[in-house]
């Protein structure tokens, strides 16, 4: 089963996937992130510069509004507690309106994003009554996926720092900034909230998942399992990391791929020529 927005709308896929992550992290404690907090910084000043000091203004408050109120709902939200419908359709807005603030960080201030039609005296109100109608059940329902044990059930027992949100590794900055969704007990999962799961798989996701693993250049998170959360379908695919790397086709430990990572990131060299007779590994992936 594939939980879809209803609407007779266009849907937008990509703030609403943001936003399903947004709301998995106030389940799990951690509703603010740098990409958020940068976005509500930049915004402001993107706004300014395309429309007016008045509606940057605007944006300014209704950014730091956003934040106080999603930390605020945190202890309140913490885990798959059930909130009043009123008070979970808001917190669904808020994620989606967030969404909207850390586009600005990852991607600029584009055509589109609402954030670009605030009007100079807007408050935080004004814009979670323009987030279209079919948010707040969406992404309801995906949170009761998401509510199951064989799902991320299980990760709501877990304690504080166990539940890591927006974790950023070591060879982040070598790759000029990354971060990825959750760890959740030593185990890295990436949310993808795609109505085509079939298409899960390329190499795209799954190279993602192989590069956060790999950035982790000291094992600070000591992690064991690698895994993607479909959040549409309140599937939870897992590996553990070495079944994960070797279908990759790595054939050397964990240690040695990620120093040579690292080398190659830091470091990079022409790649040596190939010798199809050599029983060496000469790439980290085959």
């Amino acid at each position: 089963m594939t939980i879809k927005p209803q609407s007779a709308h266009r849907f937008d896929y990509r703030s609403l996937g943001r936003a399903i992550d947004r709301r998995l992290r106030v389940a799990f404690g951690s509703p603010l992130d740098e990409a958020l907090k940068a976005g509500v910084l930049y915004a402001p000043i993107d706004v300014a510069e395309a429309s007016t000091p008045a509606a940057g203004a605007a944006v300014r408050a209704v950014g730091a509004a956003l934040l106080h109120e999603l930390q605020t709902l945190a202890s309140t939200a913490n885990g798959f507690t059930a909130l009043l419908q009123q008070e979970e359709e808001r917190l669904a807005r808020l994620c989606f309106l967030a969404s909207h603030f850390e586009e600005v960080y990852r991607a600029g201030l584009k055509p589109g994003n609402p954030l670009t039609n605030v009007k100079p005296g807007a408050i935080l109100d004004d814009l979670l009554g323009e987030a279209p109608s079919y948010v707040p059940e969406d992404i309801g329902q995906q949170m009761k996926l998401a509510e199951a044990e064989e799902a991320l059930g299980w990760a709501a027992a877990l304690t504080a720092d166990q539940r890591i949100c927006a974790p950023v590794f070591s060879g982040s900055l070598d790759v000029k900034g990354a971060d990825a969704d959750y760890i959740l007990d030593g185990h890295l999962i990436d949310c993808k909230a795609t109505i085509r799961p079939d298409r899960i798989g390329e190499k795209k996701e799954i190279h993602q998942l192989a590069g956060y693993l790999l950035l982790d250049y000291e094992d600070t998170y000591a992690l064991n399992r690698v895994g993607l959360y479909l959040a549409r379908q309140g599937r939870l695919v897992t590996w553990t990391t070495d079944e994960f790397l070797r279908l990759l086709g790595a054939r050397r430990p964990m240690p040695e791929l990620r120093a040579a990572f690292r080398k190659a990131l830091t470091n990079p060299q022409p790649p040596p020529p190939q010798n199809p007779t050599s029983g060496t590994q000469t790439t980290l992936f085959d």
